[in-house]
């Protein structure tokens, strides 16, 4: 199709992660009303794409190198994106913003987004290039308010801040009538990055917590290893209940979806966070969720109304908040209660896909 304009979409990896899945569940859609080049920057984990169409995985282009290896890799990848020749170019991340800063002082005519998915820099280069987009793009993208607040305040950008639905899925109709209490098995879930922002050993001993007081409590843990599985494990070792927590790994798009059914309650207990979307994925199925306030989480939830905070500040905070988990499992109605409000938080509300071609055709 002629009218088709073209857009290229940087992002740092293919794998289980908020920015990432949030575009493999746009990707049909991106395909359809785009000419689409999606330039990877690192690996793209091919079991997450298996289920695309050949010409939908013929728009990954990855580029796998390491970070230090930039200076000689950079112009190859500016490059590849100006043969392709977009309208549009989105960039997410801070190394994408890197090569989107490049490629726009390069071709002043493409209309650069640059895309925001946390409320703090990792680290000297992710401030630095994440603010160069900021003054460069023409358009920043943000996947909540925590975001949006953040960019406002600390970037001082030179552009329009704009906000992106990051629902992969339209939220069910109805959802699962669960039945938890001390004398069931109360199934928990987590699913992102084992990473030590997510706080995955003080999530362990929420679940020994539990156990302690007489709760069947259960934990699968689904993701990739990013650096924390050795602590994961140490504290099940401390705890001593290995029998009763399992690491599943990642899982592809479509499993992602199906899994929430299977359990009672949701539990991420992060430092930080964006959007925190399998939090608000787990909320769109009813699951009530057991998180620490942070990022996204204050706007779309709030406690024992729609989920459960544990502050995680000090240990004495955490060992009290703990006591309003064990209140949930006890009363049915409260459980109820909590799992209504949060489903019906997401009715109506849009998906990713729908929500980023919007903005991109303003």
């Amino acid at each position: 199709m002629k009218d088709k304009k073209k857009l290229v979409y940087v992002l740092h990896d293919i794998a289980l992660g908020g920015a990432e899945v949030a575009l493999l569940s746009a990707v049909p859609a991106l395909n359809e009303k785009y000419f689409l080049k999606i330039i990877v920057l690192g690996t793209v984990n091919q079991d997450l794409i298996n289920n695309f169409t050949e010409t939908e995985k013929r728009a990954f282009v990855s580029f796998n190198y390491p970070f230090y290896l930039y200076p000689f890799v950079l112009p190859r990848i500016i490059r590849a994106i100006l043969d392709f020749d977009p309208e549009i170019m989105v960039c997410s991340l801070w190394r994408a913003s890197l090569v989107g800063v490049f490629v726009k002082r390069l071709n002043s005519k493409i209309k650069f987004f640059s895309f925001n998915h946390s409320t703090r820099f990792p680290h000297k280069l992710s401030a630095f290039f994440t603010r160069a987009a900021a003054k460069t793009a023409d358009v920043i993208l943000t996947d909540g308010i925590a975001t949006r607040d953040f960019v406002r305040d600390k970037l001082n950008p030179g552009a329009p801040i704009r906000t992106v639905s990051f629902l992969t899925n339209p939220t069910p109709t109805f959802i699962k009538n669960r039945k938890v209490g001390p004398a069931r098995e109360v199934r928990f879930m987590f699913l992102g990055r084992i990473n030590k922002v997510k706080n995955l050993p003080l999530v362990v001993d929420t679940i020994r917590y539990l156990r302690d007081r007489g709760v069947a409590a259960t934990l699968d843990v689904y993701g990739r290893n990013d650096g924390d599985i050795s602590e994961t494990i140490a504290a099940i070792d401390v705890a001593k209940i290995q029998d009763h927590i399992q690491f599943k790994g990642e899982v592809s798009m479509e499993e992602r979806m199906s899994l929430f059914d299977r359990y009672d309650f949701y539990i991420q207990l992060s430092t930080f966070e964006g959007m925190a979307m399998s939090v608000a994925e787990a909320m769109q199925h009813g699951l009530v969720c057991v998180v620490s306030p942070v990022g996204e989480i204050v706007h779309y939830a709030k406690d024992m109304e729609s989920a459960i905070f544990i502050d995680i500040s000090s240990e004495d905070r955490r060992q009290s908040d703990m006591k309003k988990i064990y209140e949930v499992v006890v009363d049915q109605s409260l459980y109820e209660r909590l799992s209504v409000n949060c489903h019906q938080n997401f009715l109506q509300k849009p998906r990713y896909a729908d929500s980023l071609v919007e903005e991109l055709e303003k």
